[in-house]
């Protein structure tokens, strides 16, 4: 209920019940006017009105949701011609170090590195197995990664990567430090046109990077070796698993806003408005008609 109240505000209920009582009176009057209102039209306007509430309500309600749902696509579709390439790149470096972190072993993508539809695949298998990669030796595990040395000499560029394995905690470290930068800044600097809802999940993955379970032991001092403290397995597993959820939000945030090209080659008409101007327009002419129609009758 809370939910359905918010689809529409305090105000645009005074406007619709405002609305309603007017129609209601016109009708009243055009029936003073042109008949008699006798005990049969009060009989027989007791369920007209009824029904005409209901309709005139429950339409508003729908209306006012394919609105404000057209409303928030538009400003989507807004923020990710202005933030997209930025945003995504972001996002899929986050994405790709966690799995990283979680599996302990770079990220390894089909065709291409930045092939986001696998990183997708590979977080969402991450939110529903974690319990498979959570582990009581999770902290004490080193993790596998590919290191870029400039200094070998060599015309293969692949050559100059060079495996190396690093502590958990300094992974987390490195974690921490590189993409708790980029997030702040990301935020500081665009948060004016960062869509709310998007802003919220940005700022949860914030506070679990820089919460409890991302502390390693070079945040102590003088340092300490917290990996012999005991692992509650599966809380660890429970708040990774949520994680991977807001990260595949995030991953997955500006889906289906870009039109496809079919769409973009027409102009004006049906096919240039979005799904939901197209369904309102389905439910306010039926709406307007059967008013028309109700009006005409009881003039008669």
């Amino acid at each position: 209920m809370q939910n359905f109240k918010r689809l529409i505000s305090f105000k645009e209920h005074i406007i619709i019940w405002t609305f309603v009582l007017v129609l209601s009176i016109i009708m009243i009057y055009i029936q003073h006017t042109v008949g008699e209102l006798g005990k049969t039209f009060w009989l027989s306007l007791i369920p007209s009105v009824i029904i005409d509430s209901l309709f005139i309500l429950i339409a508003s309600y729908f209306i006012a949701y394919f609105l404000r749902k057209s409303e928030k696509r538009r400003a989507k579709n807004q923020v990710y011609k202005m933030l997209g390439n930025r945003y995504e790149k972001m996002i899929l470096n986050l994405a790709k170090d966690y799995i990283t972190f979680i599996t302990k072993k770079p990220v390894v993508t089909k065709n291409s590195i930045d092939n986001i539809e696998d990183v997708k695949e590979q977080i969402h298998e991450l939110s529903i197995n974690m319990q498979n990669y959570i582990s009581s030796n999770f902290y004490k595990e080193n993790v596998k990664v590919f290191f870029f040395d400039d200094q070998i000499k060599t015309n293969s560029i692949s050559e100059m990567f060079q495996e190396k394995q690093w502590t958990v905690h300094r992974y987390i470290q490195y974690l921490k430090s590189t993409h708790l930068k980029n997030m702040d800044l990301f935020i500081t600097k665009y948060i004016s046109v960062i869509p709310e809802d998007l802003r919220e999940i940005l700022f949860r993955v914030e506070d679990t990077l820089q919460g409890n379970y991302f502390v390693t032991e070079l945040d102590y001092a003088p340092k300490i070796d917290i990996s012999i403290f005991y692992l509650n397995v599966e809380e660890f597993s429970e708040v990774f698993k949520e994680l991977s959820k807001d990260i595949y939000y995030l991953l997955t945030y500006f889906e289906g806003i870009q039109e496809n090209d079919t769409s973009k080659n027409f102009r004006g008409g049906l096919f240039h408005h979005s799904n939901s101007q197209i369904l309102l327009f389905l439910i306010l002419f039926p709406m307007l008609f059967y008013v028309l129609i109700k009006i005409g009758l009881l003039s008669r």
